[in-house]
């Protein structure tokens, strides 16, 4: 109890006003003495202050952050990471390390952009930098500006256990009133200051995680401000009223021109069928240059291309442009105009927090998807996604809510989820073992569907030897370590409608081993995924993953001469209801052949089914590391002997 009364006491007299809020604090004795992590001892670092402060009126967010490092495992921190998109505007970054001696080191370097995790749908970018000089002790601390952003979003725990923490908000002046919305508030609530709000929290435990969770910000507690007008009481209210407003915009924006009906008349042709009609629809509004899948243009890049905002569908047609908007509302626009009921939907980003109507705010219904009715069915489709193939949706737009909106007012609809045969990854080895235990050879690996778009949009932000590392990268963290890997060739960037075809060559060092007259390898190749989500006996959350898959396997090993398979693994076939796995090896002396294949239908596995699901993927590992046992000959082991 002394501990924590001393901890608040260190930093509450540093107390910023807010005048000075974006200075230094000083540094206290108290910050000197701090050993531990109340209730933690064992915790590497902890945090001192943690400052946000979101100027939405002049467009930009301040952040502060001050980190001692508590033991050895502590001066990982020294690694600053700040997430974002590799185009995160940051200013202003000042960092320096405080030595128990209190003397200073300023960082003098800059940030780089890194990708810190990659992994099934999920990129997570950053500003990396190495603080200087830090040892155990050290206290570390940065600031920074992200210009030309602002969240309109606290979040109230962070990674470590945190002494205090301070936000601000100041809204933008432009005679709206405003409000909070609150998630998984446990503490005291923000305050009405005279020009915005203000909140302050002390001794925050650490937020703990928990390998293929559902994103963060659904259980870290957080604050979120919007606008509202003053005769909106309600939610409900107010979605309604948001939805008149849209549809009358889409109406007049859409229209019924005649540049589109043009449009829709060249584009389908002599076609009668009304899937191949669509088809054809879709394909004529993805030529239509995508500017959502370019870099962002600063106004002079703009100026200089002569680039204009679109005001209405016909400027798309006699500009040949549009952002992901754009190109949508005119495949609906044509859509109607060939006697399709269609509609454009707003609909929300499940890729970093899950959407919730009851914060009354547009802004997290950035998305759009085209509803179709088809031979009486509905058909999503998302022509304003590059590379996004007709049929399916990019996996953040599924299993969410979308805002269907007409004359009267506005509802939501779940836009439905992809099934695992829209997700495909077929990996084929034909590799050969040495008698030494190496095992060289090709492995080709096919993406359909959702995985092939993922990969070609992360591609765009990349050149073609930032394309070759990943794909290495990727192949790499699926097999044993070791694995020398390099890419051969790839085939279908630019194709969405096809596979996307990468080639590699692979050597893969003892890959079995030898044990007495016996040699024991693997009879599957590739390393199970998502091993770390079932190491514990319970959860806290529930198991996530960002969209259904399948996942086709064919392993083929040419054996050395001199050995007998003596065993191969007993075929495999487990199922729940929303997955299942089959494994099969067969061999006919010479070579060996094994099989794999695993198709998972869920995303959203609630901590209830988390023993059903973890019975699941550990017979699925035991499964995959079954291994085969050749037997060296008599002949071979004598010529071996001599």
């Amino acid at each position: 109890m002394r501990l924590l009364l001393l901890l608040v006491l260190a930093v509450a007299s540093a107390a910023p006003a807010m005048a000075q809020k974006e200075d230094w604090l000083p540094i206290t004795p108290e910050d000197l003495q701090i050993k531990q992590v109340p209730g933690d001892p064992g915790a590497p670092a902890i945090q001192l202050y943690y400052a946000n402060y979101i100027d939405d009126d002049s467009g930009y967010e301040f952040i502060y952050k001050r980190v001692k490092v508590l033991n050895e495992s502590g001066k990982q921190y020294a690694d600053v990471e700040i997430i974002g998109g590799l185009d995160t505007s940051l200013g202003n970054l000042k960092a320096r390390t405080i030595h128990p001696d209190g003397s200073i080191v300023e960082f003098t370097g800059k940030p780089f952009d890194k990708t810190i995790y990659k992994g099934r749908g999920i990129k997570w970018n950053a500003k990396t930098f190495t603080m200087p000089e830090v040892t155990v002790g050290s206290i570390i601390e940065y600031k920074y500006k992200i210009k030309d952003y602002s969240s309109d979003h606290w979040v109230l725990q962070q990674d470590l256990f945190t002494v205090r923490e301070y936000f601000s908000f100041l809204p933008r002046h432009w005679g709206e009133s405003f409000a909070w919305a609150g998630r998984n508030i446990n503490g005291p609530a923000p305050v009405k200051k005279s020009d915005g709000w203000e909140l302050e929290w002390k001794n925050v435990p650490a937020f703990q995680t928990e390998a293929n969770m559902p994103p963060e910000a659904n259980y870290k507690p957080s604050i979120d401000f919007y606008y509202f007008r003053e005769d909106i009481k309600s939610t409900d209210t107010f979605w309604r009223e948001v939805g008149k407003v849209v549809n009358d915009y889409y109406e007049r924006y859409i229209g019924n021109r005649k540049e589109i009906r043009e449009a829709a008349i060249a584009a389908i042709g002599s076609e009668t069928d009304p899937e191949k009609k669509l088809r054809k629809l879709y394909e004529r509004a993805q030529q239509v240059r995508n500017l959502s899948f370019e870099h962002q243009k600063t106004e002079a890049e703009r100026k200089k291309e002569k680039i204009k905002t679109n005001e209405n569908l016909g400027d798309i047609v006699k500009r040949g442009y549009g952002d992901s908007e754009d190109i949508t509302a005119f495949f609906v626009g044509m859509a109607r105009a060939a006697g399709f009921d269609a509609q454009l939907l707003l609909v929300s980003n499940r890729r970093n927090s899950f959407f919730s109507p009851k914060l009354p705010t547009l802004e997290n219904l950035g998305g759009r998807v085209a509803l179709v009715k088809l031979n009486g069915a509905d058909v999503y489709l998302q022509p304003g996604i590059r590379f996004c193939p007709y049929g399916l949706l990019h996996w953040p737009n599924t299993s969410t809510e979308a805002l269907k909106y007409d004359k009267k007012g506005g509802s939501f609809l779940l836009v439905p989820p992809m099934m695992n045969d829209k997700s495909l990854t077929h990996r084929v080895a034909k590799m050969e073992l040495t008698d030494e235990g190496t095992l060289k050879g090709e492995i080709t690996v096919e993406f359909q569907g959702e995985e092939a778009l993922e990969h070609r949009l992360d591609a765009l932000e990349t050149d073609d030897a930032g394309k070759k590392k990943d794909l290495e990268s990727e192949l790499k963290s699926w097999l044993p370590g070791g694995a020398d890997v390099k890419l051969v060739n790839v085939q279908g960037w630019g194709s969405p409608e096809e596979p996307l075809l990468a080639r590699f060559s692979v050597e893969l060092p003892g890959f079995a081993s030898s044990v007495g007259k016996r040699m024991l390898l693997p009879s599957l190749l590739f390393h199970p995924q998502a091993q770390d989500a079932f190491k514990h006996a319970e959860r806290k959350y529930p198991v996530y993953f960002p969209y259904a898959f399948t996942e086709r396997d064919r392993i083929e090993i040419k054996l050395p001469a001199g050995f007998t398979p003596e065993s191969v693994p007993t075929r495999q076939d487990i199922g729940i209801k929303y997955a299942r796995y089959q494994s099969a090896s067969v061999t006919d002396g010479k070579r060996l052949v094994s099989e794999r294949a695993l198709g998972f239908n869920a995303i959203f596995a609630q901590t209830d089914q988390y023993q059903e699901l973890k019975d699941f993927m550990t017979k699925i590992q035991a499964g995959d590391e079954q291994q085969v046992v050749l037997r060296v000959e008599a002949t071979n082991n004598a010529q071996k002997t001599n």
